[in-house]
Protein backbone atom coordinates (compact mmCIF):
# COMPACT_ATOMS: atom_id res chain seq x y z
CA UNK A 1 0.00 0.00 0.00
CA UNK A 2 1.47 3.34 -1.07
CA UNK A 3 2.26 5.86 2.26
CA UNK A 4 0.73 8.82 2.35
CA UNK A 5 1.80 11.89 3.94
CA UNK A 6 -0.42 14.32 5.81
CA UNK A 7 -2.21 17.01 4.28
CA UNK A 8 -0.98 21.33 4.70
CA UNK A 9 -3.36 21.55 6.82
CA UNK A 10 -1.98 20.15 9.85
CA UNK A 11 1.05 22.38 10.02
CA UNK A 12 -0.53 25.36 7.95
CA UNK A 13 -3.03 25.95 10.88
CA UNK A 14 -1.80 24.12 13.65
CA UNK A 15 -1.66 26.35 17.61
CA UNK A 16 2.16 27.86 18.69
CA UNK A 17 3.83 26.62 21.25
CA UNK A 18 3.50 23.49 23.44
CA UNK A 19 -0.20 23.28 22.56
CA UNK A 20 1.22 22.90 18.89
CA UNK A 21 3.30 19.84 19.59
CA UNK A 22 -0.24 18.46 21.29
CA UNK A 23 -2.39 19.52 18.51
CA UNK A 24 -0.05 18.15 15.71
CA UNK A 25 0.33 14.63 17.81
CA UNK A 26 -3.61 14.27 18.08
CA UNK A 27 -4.13 15.33 14.34
CA UNK A 28 -1.20 13.04 13.29
CA UNK A 29 -2.82 10.08 15.49
CA UNK A 30 -6.41 11.04 13.93
CA UNK A 31 -5.14 10.41 10.46
CA UNK A 32 -3.05 7.74 10.85
CA UNK A 33 -4.39 5.30 13.56
CA UNK A 34 -6.56 4.22 10.62
CA UNK A 35 -5.53 2.80 7.63
CA UNK A 36 -3.44 5.51 5.78
CA UNK A 37 -5.90 5.26 2.57
CA UNK A 38 -8.81 7.04 4.26
CA UNK A 39 -7.34 9.90 3.79
CA UNK A 40 -7.13 9.48 -0.09
CA UNK A 41 -9.70 10.31 -2.66
CA UNK A 42 -12.43 7.78 -3.47
CA UNK A 43 -11.13 8.28 -7.07
CA UNK A 44 -7.43 7.41 -6.15
CA UNK A 45 -7.67 4.54 -4.36
CA UNK A 46 -5.33 1.51 -5.57
CA UNK A 47 -6.51 -0.93 -8.22
CA UNK A 48 -6.79 -4.66 -7.61
CA UNK A 49 -4.31 -6.89 -9.47
CA UNK A 50 -4.72 -10.31 -9.73
CA UNK A 51 -1.32 -10.91 -7.29
CA UNK A 52 -3.74 -9.66 -4.85
CA UNK A 53 -5.67 -13.13 -4.54
CA UNK A 54 -4.43 -15.31 -2.18
CA UNK A 55 -6.31 -19.18 -1.86
CA UNK A 56 -7.62 -19.38 2.38
CA UNK A 57 -8.88 -22.91 1.39
CA UNK A 58 -11.83 -24.64 0.78
CA UNK A 59 -14.76 -26.30 1.98
CA UNK A 60 -18.27 -28.37 1.45
CA UNK A 61 -21.26 -28.59 2.81
CA UNK A 62 -23.30 -30.65 4.73
CA UNK A 63 -24.21 -33.93 3.08
CA UNK A 64 -28.55 -35.24 3.04
CA UNK A 65 -31.95 -33.89 2.78
CA UNK A 66 -32.49 -31.35 5.29
CA UNK A 67 -35.90 -29.76 5.37
CA UNK A 68 -37.35 -29.37 1.59
CA UNK A 69 -34.05 -29.75 -0.11
CA UNK A 70 -30.41 -30.80 -0.29
CA UNK A 71 -27.31 -29.71 -1.47
CA UNK A 72 -26.54 -32.02 -4.21
CA UNK A 73 -27.00 -30.91 -7.55
CA UNK A 74 -27.50 -27.20 -6.52
CA UNK A 75 -28.74 -24.39 -8.42
CA UNK A 76 -25.34 -22.67 -6.88
CA UNK A 77 -25.93 -18.63 -5.52
CA UNK A 78 -24.70 -18.24 -2.16
CA UNK A 79 -24.95 -14.93 0.09
CA UNK A 80 -22.72 -13.82 3.14
CA UNK A 81 -25.17 -14.19 6.38
CA UNK A 82 -25.66 -11.13 8.98
CA UNK A 83 -22.03 -11.50 10.49
CA UNK A 84 -19.75 -13.06 8.24
CA UNK A 85 -19.46 -16.76 9.89
CA UNK A 86 -22.57 -18.33 7.72
CA UNK A 87 -23.58 -18.43 4.23
CA UNK A 88 -27.09 -18.80 2.49
CA UNK A 89 -27.30 -21.04 0.02
CA UNK A 90 -29.46 -22.47 -3.00
CA UNK A 91 -30.25 -26.11 -2.82
CA UNK A 92 -31.08 -28.63 -5.35
CA UNK A 93 -32.23 -27.07 -8.67
CA UNK A 94 -35.59 -28.96 -8.65
CA UNK A 95 -36.12 -27.45 -5.89
CA UNK A 96 -34.72 -24.00 -5.68
CA UNK A 97 -34.84 -23.89 -1.84
CA UNK A 98 -32.58 -21.77 0.68
CA UNK A 99 -30.43 -22.61 3.75
CA UNK A 100 -28.25 -21.25 5.93
CA UNK A 101 -24.65 -23.07 6.86
CA UNK A 102 -22.15 -22.65 9.46
CA UNK A 103 -18.82 -21.53 7.39
CA UNK A 104 -16.07 -24.10 8.65
CA UNK A 105 -12.63 -23.81 9.28
CA UNK A 106 -10.75 -23.54 6.24
CA UNK A 107 -8.59 -26.00 5.25
CA UNK A 108 -5.66 -25.00 2.66
CA UNK A 109 -5.58 -28.16 0.19
CA UNK A 110 -6.67 -29.10 -3.73
CA UNK A 111 -8.21 -32.07 -2.49
CA UNK A 112 -11.50 -31.77 -1.35
CA UNK A 113 -11.62 -34.96 0.24
CA UNK A 114 -9.83 -32.42 2.53
CA UNK A 115 -12.20 -30.22 3.17
CA UNK A 116 -14.58 -30.25 6.63
CA UNK A 117 -18.29 -29.94 6.11
CA UNK A 118 -20.77 -26.60 6.70
CA UNK A 119 -23.29 -27.53 9.09
CA UNK A 120 -26.79 -26.64 8.80
CA UNK A 121 -27.89 -23.66 10.65
CA UNK A 122 -31.40 -23.05 9.23
CA UNK A 123 -32.91 -26.62 7.28
CA UNK A 124 -33.56 -25.99 3.36
CA UNK A 125 -36.76 -23.58 2.74
CA UNK A 126 -39.00 -22.85 -0.55
CA UNK A 127 -39.12 -19.37 -1.15
CA UNK A 128 -40.28 -18.60 -4.60
CA UNK A 129 -44.31 -19.18 -3.82
CA UNK A 130 -44.57 -17.60 -0.87
CA UNK A 131 -45.00 -14.19 -2.28
CA UNK A 132 -48.66 -12.53 -1.02
CA UNK A 133 -49.58 -12.32 -4.48
CA UNK A 134 -48.70 -15.51 -5.72
CA UNK A 135 -46.51 -16.07 -8.47
CA UNK A 136 -47.88 -15.18 -11.60
CA UNK A 137 -45.23 -14.97 -14.05
CA UNK A 138 -44.01 -18.28 -13.04
CA UNK A 139 -40.42 -17.34 -12.19
CA UNK A 140 -38.36 -20.73 -11.08
CA UNK A 141 -35.14 -19.88 -10.75
CA UNK A 142 -33.16 -18.55 -7.92
CA UNK A 143 -30.62 -16.06 -9.64
CA UNK A 144 -28.59 -14.58 -6.34
CA UNK A 145 -29.02 -13.16 -2.97
CA UNK A 146 -28.36 -10.78 -0.68
CA UNK A 147 -28.09 -9.91 3.18
CA UNK A 148 -29.43 -6.48 4.12
CA UNK A 149 -30.14 -5.05 7.79
CA UNK A 150 -32.14 -8.33 8.69
CA UNK A 151 -33.67 -9.35 5.69
CA UNK A 152 -32.69 -11.62 2.93
CA UNK A 153 -33.05 -10.25 -0.46
CA UNK A 154 -33.69 -13.25 -3.31
CA UNK A 155 -33.86 -12.29 -6.88
CA UNK A 156 -35.29 -14.56 -9.31
CA UNK A 157 -36.13 -15.32 -13.27
CA UNK A 158 -38.07 -17.80 -15.45
CA UNK A 159 -35.55 -20.27 -17.11
CA UNK A 160 -36.92 -20.35 -20.11
CA UNK A 161 -38.38 -17.11 -20.53
CA UNK A 162 -37.75 -16.22 -24.92
CA UNK A 163 -39.86 -13.24 -24.95
CA UNK A 164 -37.53 -11.92 -22.06
CA UNK A 165 -41.66 -10.26 -20.52
CA UNK A 166 -40.43 -11.79 -17.03
CA UNK A 167 -40.53 -7.96 -14.96
CA UNK A 168 -41.24 -9.92 -11.49
CA UNK A 169 -37.04 -10.27 -10.24
CA UNK A 170 -37.00 -9.80 -6.72
CA UNK A 171 -38.27 -11.05 -3.12
CA UNK A 172 -37.79 -10.25 -0.10
CA UNK A 173 -37.69 -11.90 3.54
CA UNK A 174 -38.57 -10.32 6.56
CA UNK A 175 -36.94 -12.31 8.54
CA UNK A 176 -33.59 -14.19 7.59
CA UNK A 177 -33.23 -15.77 10.67
CA UNK A 178 -35.95 -17.72 10.15
CA UNK A 179 -36.21 -18.92 6.60
CA UNK A 180 -39.00 -21.48 7.11
CA UNK A 181 -41.64 -18.85 9.21
CA UNK A 182 -40.85 -15.49 7.39
CA UNK A 183 -42.87 -13.52 5.92
CA UNK A 184 -41.77 -12.77 2.41
CA UNK A 185 -42.65 -9.44 0.38
CA UNK A 186 -42.93 -9.16 -3.25
CA UNK A 187 -42.77 -9.46 -5.98
CA UNK A 188 -40.83 -6.52 -6.48
CA UNK A 189 -39.90 -5.81 -10.18
CA UNK A 190 -36.44 -4.15 -10.20
CA UNK A 191 -35.99 -1.70 -13.83
CA UNK A 192 -33.00 -3.53 -15.16
CA UNK A 193 -35.56 -7.09 -15.28
CA UNK A 194 -33.02 -10.07 -15.78
CA UNK A 195 -30.17 -7.85 -16.44
CA UNK A 196 -30.11 -7.87 -12.59
CA UNK A 197 -30.98 -11.11 -11.07
CA UNK A 198 -27.83 -12.38 -9.59
CA UNK A 199 -25.81 -11.14 -6.87
CA UNK A 200 -26.99 -8.33 -4.49
CA UNK A 201 -23.46 -6.80 -2.51
CA UNK A 202 -22.90 -3.83 -0.69
CA UNK A 203 -21.22 -0.42 -2.16
CA UNK A 204 -18.63 0.99 0.16
CA UNK A 205 -20.02 3.92 1.64
CA UNK A 206 -17.22 6.02 0.17
CA UNK A 207 -18.79 5.08 -3.25
CA UNK A 208 -22.37 5.40 -2.42
CA UNK A 209 -23.11 9.22 -3.21
CA UNK A 210 -20.95 9.05 -6.49
CA UNK A 211 -22.60 5.77 -7.76
CA UNK A 212 -26.35 6.67 -6.39
CA UNK A 213 -27.18 3.60 -4.08
CA UNK A 214 -26.45 1.42 -1.13
CA UNK A 215 -26.18 -1.39 -3.24
CA UNK A 216 -25.45 -3.29 -5.78
CA UNK A 217 -27.68 -5.40 -8.48
CA UNK A 218 -25.83 -7.63 -10.96
CA UNK A 219 -25.69 -10.45 -13.19
CA UNK A 220 -24.22 -11.58 -16.13
CA UNK A 221 -25.63 -14.31 -18.70
CA UNK A 222 -25.38 -18.01 -18.40
CA UNK A 223 -29.35 -18.47 -18.71
CA UNK A 224 -31.44 -18.95 -21.76
CA UNK A 225 -32.43 -17.03 -23.59
CA UNK A 226 -28.94 -15.03 -24.20
CA UNK A 227 -30.88 -11.46 -26.07
CA UNK A 228 -32.51 -11.27 -22.38
CA UNK A 229 -29.57 -11.05 -20.27
CA UNK A 230 -26.44 -8.75 -19.71
CA UNK A 231 -23.93 -9.99 -22.43
CA UNK A 232 -20.97 -9.40 -19.59
CA UNK A 233 -20.98 -8.48 -16.22
CA UNK A 234 -23.63 -6.12 -14.93
CA UNK A 235 -24.00 -3.50 -11.82
CA UNK A 236 -26.93 -1.34 -11.17
CA UNK A 237 -27.34 0.89 -8.25
CA UNK A 238 -30.28 0.70 -6.01
CA UNK A 239 -30.93 1.38 -1.76
CA UNK A 240 -33.08 -1.66 -0.43
CA UNK A 241 -34.13 0.60 1.70
CA UNK A 242 -35.56 2.85 0.56
CA UNK A 243 -38.36 1.76 0.78
CA UNK A 244 -37.49 -1.25 3.09
CA UNK A 245 -38.22 -3.90 0.64
CA UNK A 246 -38.94 -5.95 2.91
CA UNK A 247 -42.48 -4.40 4.65
CA UNK A 248 -43.27 -3.06 1.17
CA UNK A 249 -45.72 -3.80 -1.53
CA UNK A 250 -45.01 -5.30 -4.52
CA UNK A 251 -43.19 -2.20 -6.01
CA UNK A 252 -41.14 -1.00 -9.26
CA UNK A 253 -37.99 -0.62 -8.24
CA UNK A 254 -35.88 2.18 -10.64
CA UNK A 255 -32.04 1.10 -11.02
CA UNK A 256 -29.17 2.88 -11.67
CA UNK A 257 -27.37 1.71 -14.44
CA UNK A 258 -23.53 1.48 -13.72
CA UNK A 259 -22.24 -1.29 -16.37
CA UNK A 260 -24.70 -3.17 -18.59
CA UNK A 261 -24.04 -5.19 -21.74
CA UNK A 262 -27.57 -5.31 -24.29
CA UNK A 263 -26.66 -8.27 -26.32
CA UNK A 264 -26.23 -6.18 -29.57
CA UNK A 265 -23.45 -4.30 -27.60
CA UNK A 266 -22.24 -7.71 -25.59
CA UNK A 267 -18.36 -7.06 -23.87
CA UNK A 268 -15.85 -5.73 -26.14
CA UNK A 269 -17.87 -5.37 -28.90
CA UNK A 270 -19.38 -1.74 -28.96
CA UNK A 271 -16.25 -0.26 -30.90
CA UNK A 272 -15.48 -3.07 -33.25
CA UNK A 273 -16.86 -3.04 -36.67
CA UNK A 274 -18.22 -7.34 -36.20
CA UNK A 275 -20.79 -9.24 -36.65
CA UNK A 276 -22.17 -9.96 -32.95
CA UNK A 277 -22.51 -13.57 -33.60
CA UNK A 278 -19.64 -14.17 -35.16
CA UNK A 279 -18.16 -12.09 -32.22
CA UNK A 280 -19.77 -14.35 -29.76
CA UNK A 281 -18.64 -17.76 -31.46
CA UNK A 282 -15.05 -15.87 -31.69
CA UNK A 283 -14.77 -17.36 -35.56
CA UNK A 284 -11.86 -14.41 -35.55
CA UNK A 285 -9.93 -15.89 -32.60
CA UNK A 286 -9.47 -12.18 -31.16
CA UNK A 287 -12.30 -12.23 -28.76
CA UNK A 288 -10.68 -12.97 -25.30
CA UNK A 289 -13.58 -11.45 -23.39
CA UNK A 290 -16.84 -12.77 -23.58
CA UNK A 291 -18.70 -15.93 -25.48
CA UNK A 292 -21.14 -17.66 -25.77
CA UNK A 293 -20.45 -19.25 -22.76
CA UNK A 294 -19.24 -17.17 -20.81
CA UNK A 295 -20.98 -15.93 -17.14
CA UNK A 296 -20.44 -14.11 -14.17
CA UNK A 297 -21.52 -15.23 -10.54
CA UNK A 298 -20.46 -12.58 -8.53
CA UNK A 299 -19.43 -8.74 -8.48
CA UNK A 300 -18.98 -6.55 -5.86
CA UNK A 301 -16.64 -3.22 -4.94
CA UNK A 302 -13.50 -4.25 -2.43
CA UNK A 303 -13.80 -1.98 0.42
CA UNK A 304 -10.42 0.78 0.22
CA UNK A 305 -10.11 0.19 -3.72
CA UNK A 306 -11.51 1.66 -6.91
CA UNK A 307 -12.26 -2.31 -8.15
CA UNK A 308 -15.48 -3.59 -9.22
CA UNK A 309 -14.53 -7.17 -9.55
CA UNK A 310 -16.06 -9.64 -10.84
CA UNK A 311 -15.77 -13.54 -11.11
CA UNK A 312 -17.18 -16.61 -13.37
CA UNK A 313 -16.76 -18.45 -16.22
CA UNK A 314 -15.46 -18.31 -20.23
CA UNK A 315 -14.28 -20.76 -22.97
CA UNK A 316 -14.12 -20.89 -26.59
CA UNK A 317 -11.14 -17.71 -26.30
CA UNK A 318 -8.20 -20.12 -27.48
CA UNK A 319 -10.10 -22.79 -29.80
CA UNK A 320 -13.17 -20.88 -30.86
CA UNK A 321 -17.13 -22.43 -30.16
CA UNK A 322 -19.39 -24.24 -32.14
CA UNK A 323 -22.95 -25.41 -32.01
CA UNK A 324 -24.08 -28.66 -30.71
CA UNK A 325 -20.27 -29.94 -32.28
CA UNK A 326 -18.19 -32.60 -31.61
CA UNK A 327 -15.28 -31.64 -29.59
CA UNK A 328 -11.61 -33.01 -29.74
CA UNK A 329 -11.99 -35.87 -26.65
CA UNK A 330 -15.19 -37.11 -29.23
CA UNK A 331 -17.79 -35.55 -26.90
CA UNK A 332 -20.89 -33.77 -28.72
CA UNK A 333 -22.38 -30.72 -26.84
CA UNK A 334 -25.40 -30.34 -26.48
CA UNK A 335 -25.98 -26.60 -27.42
CA UNK A 336 -22.66 -24.44 -26.93
CA UNK A 337 -19.00 -25.73 -26.39
CA UNK A 338 -15.52 -24.75 -27.16
CA UNK A 339 -13.86 -26.93 -30.24
CA UNK A 340 -11.11 -27.64 -27.39
CA UNK A 341 -12.83 -29.20 -24.26
CA UNK A 342 -9.97 -27.53 -22.56
CA UNK A 343 -11.06 -24.56 -23.59
CA UNK A 344 -12.99 -23.34 -20.65
CA UNK A 345 -11.69 -21.58 -17.97
CA UNK A 346 -12.49 -19.67 -14.55
CA UNK A 347 -12.34 -16.21 -15.07
CA UNK A 348 -11.84 -12.78 -13.45
CA UNK A 349 -12.84 -9.39 -14.70
CA UNK A 350 -11.79 -6.09 -12.65
CA UNK A 351 -13.63 -2.71 -13.60
CA UNK A 352 -12.48 0.72 -12.43
CA UNK A 353 -15.01 2.12 -10.55
CA UNK A 354 -14.42 5.85 -11.72
CA UNK A 355 -15.68 4.67 -15.05
CA UNK A 356 -19.02 3.41 -13.43
CA UNK A 357 -19.19 6.90 -11.96
CA UNK A 358 -18.83 8.30 -15.55
CA UNK A 359 -21.41 6.18 -16.69
CA UNK A 360 -24.14 7.07 -13.68
CA UNK A 361 -22.97 10.85 -14.63
CA UNK A 362 -24.14 10.09 -18.69
CA UNK A 363 -19.83 10.77 -19.35
CA UNK A 364 -20.06 6.97 -21.02
CA UNK A 365 -22.28 4.64 -22.44
CA UNK A 366 -23.00 1.49 -19.94
CA UNK A 367 -21.79 -0.69 -22.32
CA UNK A 368 -18.64 0.90 -23.65
CA UNK A 369 -16.61 -0.03 -20.44
CA UNK A 370 -13.86 -2.13 -20.51
CA UNK A 371 -12.49 -4.21 -18.00
CA UNK A 372 -8.85 -3.05 -16.56
CA UNK A 373 -7.76 -6.13 -16.22
CA UNK A 374 -9.04 -10.07 -16.80
CA UNK A 375 -7.81 -13.35 -17.10
CA UNK A 376 -7.96 -16.93 -16.33
CA UNK A 377 -8.21 -18.19 -12.80
CA UNK A 378 -6.04 -21.89 -12.25
CA UNK A 379 -7.93 -23.17 -8.89
CA UNK A 380 -6.92 -25.58 -6.60
CA UNK A 381 -9.42 -27.57 -8.61
CA UNK A 382 -8.74 -27.58 -12.02
CA UNK A 383 -11.17 -26.07 -13.98
CA UNK A 384 -14.88 -26.53 -12.32
CA UNK A 385 -17.92 -24.39 -13.45
CA UNK A 386 -18.63 -21.90 -10.82
CA UNK A 387 -22.20 -21.56 -10.17
CA UNK A 388 -22.12 -18.64 -7.32
CA UNK A 389 -19.75 -16.34 -5.02
CA UNK A 390 -20.60 -14.37 -2.12
CA UNK A 391 -17.96 -11.47 -0.46
CA UNK A 392 -17.98 -10.64 3.02
CA UNK A 393 -16.60 -7.11 2.77
CA UNK A 394 -15.43 -7.44 6.40
CA UNK A 395 -12.75 -9.86 5.79
CA UNK A 396 -12.03 -8.88 2.06
CA UNK A 397 -13.03 -12.99 1.80
CA UNK A 398 -14.30 -14.04 -1.26
CA UNK A 399 -16.36 -17.42 -1.52
CA UNK A 400 -16.64 -18.85 -5.22
CA UNK A 401 -19.23 -22.35 -5.39
CA UNK A 402 -17.87 -24.70 -7.80
CA UNK A 403 -20.08 -27.35 -9.13
CA UNK A 404 -19.34 -30.97 -9.02
CA UNK A 405 -16.39 -29.76 -6.83
CA UNK A 406 -16.59 -33.44 -5.06
CA UNK A 407 -18.30 -36.67 -6.70
CA UNK A 408 -21.90 -37.13 -6.64
CA UNK A 409 -23.10 -33.12 -8.09
CA UNK A 410 -22.01 -31.89 -5.03
CA UNK A 411 -20.55 -28.61 -5.01
CA UNK A 412 -17.62 -27.15 -3.10
CA UNK A 413 -16.38 -23.77 -2.36
CA UNK A 414 -13.19 -22.09 -2.26
CA UNK A 415 -12.19 -18.93 -0.49
CA UNK A 416 -9.84 -16.29 -1.30
CA UNK A 417 -8.29 -13.50 0.68
CA UNK A 418 -8.36 -10.17 -1.62
CA UNK A 419 -4.70 -8.60 0.06
CA UNK A 420 -5.89 -4.53 -0.49
CA UNK A 421 -7.67 -1.90 0.15
CA UNK A 422 -9.62 -2.21 3.61
CA UNK A 423 -9.55 1.72 4.40
CA UNK A 424 -12.38 1.93 2.97
CA UNK A 425 -15.99 1.65 4.57
CA UNK A 426 -18.42 -1.52 4.37
CA UNK A 427 -20.72 -0.08 6.69
CA UNK A 428 -23.81 -2.52 5.96
CA UNK A 429 -27.54 -0.75 5.24
CA UNK A 430 -28.74 0.07 9.25
CA UNK A 431 -30.57 -3.18 11.11
CA UNK A 432 -34.12 -3.07 10.72
CA UNK A 433 -36.47 -1.30 13.87
CA UNK A 434 -37.63 -4.81 15.96
CA UNK A 435 -41.26 -3.68 15.01
CA UNK A 436 -40.49 -4.71 11.07
CA UNK A 437 -38.12 -7.69 11.81
CA UNK A 438 -40.71 -11.01 12.27
CA UNK A 439 -40.24 -12.59 15.80
CA UNK A 440 -40.03 -15.96 15.72
CA UNK A 441 -42.78 -17.83 17.28
CA UNK A 442 -42.55 -21.16 19.01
Amino acid sequence: MPSLTAPKFVTRFAPRGKAAVVASWVMTSLLFSAPSIAATAPSELPLFQASDLEYAGGFKFQLGINGASEIAYAEGPIAIGADGTTLFAVGHTYQQAIAEFRIPELVKSSNPGDFKRAPFVQSFSKVINRAPTGNPQGVDRIGGMGYVGGQLLVSGYMYYDAGGGVSHTTLALKNAADLAGSGVSGFHSFSAAAHATGWITPIPSEWQSRLGGTYIAGDGAGKPIITRNSVGPSAFAFDPTSPWLANASPSYIALTPLLDFPFDYALGSSNLNVNIDDYLYNRTGNNDLWTHVSSAEIGFIIPGTRTYLTFGNTGGIDSGLGYKITQDTGFTCYGHCPYKASDMHNFYWAWDVNDLVKVKNGEMARYDVRPYAYGKINTPLGFREMIGGAFDPATNMVYLNFKNGEAGGLPAVLAYKINIGGGGSATAAPPAPPSQIDVKKP
